[in-house]
Order: structure tokens, then sequence, then C-alpha cells
């Protein structure tokens, strides 16, 4: 389609305005709806289309806020960019109730390539090659607005990592909704060590990074290939969301807190250096002070270098949702809290343990700079100035050259 649309430096200045929205918290939808009323009130001329999995959950809440033209979930999300266009053609003066575009069934039979997110200037691209997920975990809403998991082709995958660095990104992330599953879908079977495999075959490709990969599909060769392999990017995430049997069982996640403790161990034993991330959920229906207890002393104990910690949030349609013995929101706050503070200890402790080293790190456009081990660091050069999307050898000599990290 021929348009003369051109892309908006702000989403106060546009004509149609895309929120992508999240639903995973009520936390996130809260987040949506301010952005909504704030485009809202700044332009007022703005259309606005919501997409995204809020949209797939619940589109009717979204088509009844100021300046929402179009609500379009997941199932149909390849139309958005066909329903800007017309869009700009429209009469705004004409809108009445926003006009909802979504199905429970999903049009995406195949998973294509997507257009990609690229951040710190042209220096990393993230690679979506999964989407949608099969597994069921009890306060999980992912499922049911994505869909069933999905994998790219492998040769389109390829395809978009040299186009990616053909055009200058260095660092390639790899992503997924549920990435250790990639490839399971596919009439081809193939797995996702083999594609990671295949990407470091492309020529000029300078480092790849693995978005966040459930416990139970960390294989023992991913780890050895992140261990010894020059361009792999030395980091992991890996979702604990909790380090109680028991609420690991009502979570429906496949796995034991002894499991998680063993596989963190292994990749620090294997990888000295790696930046290991989690995802822990405080707060879930029925957790007790000794769950709660279990689950710090995992974390304490472990070799984790920082963490994602969410209040549990009933999503409509869960089974969690309709758990018994709900935790009140000043003790989920107060359990995050505590977590926070002790993965804020272990997270300076492991940037202490790098001063003295000398370290490779990949400069962004925001001036600061990150290393294979996932951590930020700040670089200048003699003139003050940051270079973009350069390779600086660092030698870490203090503690300030790590204050991005410690705001």
């Amino acid at each position: 389609m021929e348009s003369d649309a051109v892309q908006s430096e702000s989403a106060y200045d546009a004509n149609v305005v895309i929120v992508n929205s999240c639903t995973v918290t009520a936390e996130a939808d809260r987040d949506v709806r301010q952005t909504i009323r704030r485009i809202a009130s700044r332009n007022p001329q703005a259309e606005i289309i919501v997409t995204g999995c809020y949209a797939q959950r619940a589109p009717e809440e979204l088509a009844t806020l100021p300046q929402v033209r179009y609500v379009v979930g997941n199932s149909h999300k390849p139309m958005v960019g066909e329903i800007a266009l017309n869009l700009l053609d429209e009469d705004f003066s004409t809108h009445g109730r926003a006009e909802i575009v979504c199905s429970s069934i999903f049009l995406e039979r195949e998973l294509k390539p997507a257009s990609h997110v690229g951040s710190g200037g042209r220096t990393r691209a993230v690679v979506k090659v999964q989407d949608g997920c099969n597994a069921n975990c009890s306060f999980c809403i992912i499922p049911s607005v994505r869909g069933r998991s999905r994998s790219i082709d492998p040769e389109a995958a390829i395809a978009e990592v040299r186009d990616l660095v053909g055009r200058g990104y260095k660092e390639i992330v790899f992503s997924g909704i549920h990435l250790g599953t990639y490839g399971r879908d596919l009439q081809s079977k193939t797995t996702f060590y083999q594609l990671v495999c295949r990407a470091l075959d492309v020529t000029g490709l300078e480092r790849l990074r693995l978005s966040s990969i459930e416990p139970l599909e960390v294989v023992p060769e991913l780890i050895e290939l992140v261990a010894t392999h020059p361009r792999m990017a030395h980091h992991f995430h890996i979702p604990l969301q909790s380090g109680s049997a028991r609420i690991l069982r009502a979570m429906y996640r496949p796995y034991a807190p002894q499991y998680y403790r063993a596989l963190v161990s292994r990749i620090r034993e294997q990888i000295p250096d790696a930046g290991i991330g989690a995802d822990v959920m405080v707060g879930f229906p029925g957790e007790s002070d000794e769950d709660f207890a279990d689950t710090y002393r995992l974390i304490e104990q472990s070799p984790l270098t920082y963490l994602h910690v969410f209040p549990y949030s009933s999503r409509p349609g869960t089974v969690a949702a309709g758990l018994p013995n709900p935790i009140p929101e000043h003790v989920a706050r107060f359990r995050a809290k505590a977590l926070r503070n002790l993965i804020a200890e272990k997270h300076e402790q492991f940037l202490r343990s790098m001063i003295g080293t000398e370290i490779e790190v990949l400069t962004l456009e925001d001036g600061t700079a990150l290393s294979s081990n996932f951590v930020r660091m700040v670089v200048a050069n003699v003139s003050g100035e940051s270079p973009v999307n350069e390779w600086v050898r660092v030698h870490v000599t203090d503690m300030e050259q790590f204050r991005v990290n410690l705001r």
C-alpha cells in the first residue's frame, strides 16, 4: 500500500498513535490506561489504536477510553498497519464508539518475522523467534491472549539475523514468550539450541544474547555453548517464581526448588562471570511466611545477580484467581521490598567482583555500555563524550563506573 505517512517523533504530535499493551499484571493494565489518557489529554486530535495482550483479553474496557478508535487483539495484530494507514484518510469528527477487532481464534497460523526492535541506536536488535505458550501456569493469562506456541521458520529467522547484521547491529537478542519450546511446532523438527548454533555461523554477527528461558529448557549443551563460544553473551535469565515447592506446585510450575538451585549453580561453575537473572512472584494465594522464607533463602544462597520481583496480581480466567487465602497487598509489598533489598546487596557484590578486571562492552546511544554479562557501565572518551555502537575494552577500577546500576 502506497502512503505518504511519516513517523512522528512523539505520540503527542502524531495523528495516529498505536499503543501496544501488556496485561500480565493489574499494574500493567493501569499503565496502559494511564498512557492512553495522557496521550488523549496532550494530543486531543490523536486517533488511538490499542493492540496487544490487554486488547485481546479485555477489548470492551479499552474501547471506552478517550480517543480510542480501534481495539485490535493479538488475533488480528497483523492488520494494525493497514488500519493505521486507513485512519489517516478518515474524518475524526465522525468517530463514535471504538471498533473492536478481536477473536478468540488466532489468525497467525505461522509466525512470520516481525519488524525488529532496536535499542541504543543501531547497536542491539531483538529478533522474536517464538510466540505463544502451551504451558498453563495457574497465575498466567498469556496463553489465552497469545495463543499456542508458534515458531518462526529457521530459514526466515537466520535471514533476519543476516539482514540486521548487514544493517550494522552488533548484538542480536533472540526472544520469545516460551523461547525454549522453539521448533516443536514446525514440520521439520528443530530445537532452540540448533537455531542458536546456526545464528552463530552468520558472518559478521558479533554477539548473540538469549532472553528469558524456562528452567527445564536450559539444556546442558546450551550452557556449554554459552561457556565456550566467544560470541555468546554470558547471560541467562531463568524464571524462578517461587522457592517454595508447595507454591510451585500450586503455580503449576514443573520443577522443584532443588532443581533450580542446582541449575544456576551449574551455570556459575561453568561461566564464573555470568549474569544470571530471574523472575520472582510474591504474594501468591496461600503463600505463608514459611513459603516466602524458602524463596528468600534460595535467592540468598544462589548465584543470581539480579531479579524482576512481581507482587501477585489476580488475572480473570486463570486458575489462581479462584484460589482461597489471598495475601494482603501490604504483605506482598513488604515481601517484594525484602527481595529487592536482598538482590541489591547481591548485585553490588557481583559488581565488586569485577573490579580489577578488563571487560569488553558495547556502547549504546544513551551514554552507557553493556557488557556480555548484562552489566551497564558509564564509558566516556578523553573529551568526555561517549562513542556509540563501538566495542570498548574497559579496565574496571571502582564502583563509580557502575553508578548506572546503583541508582
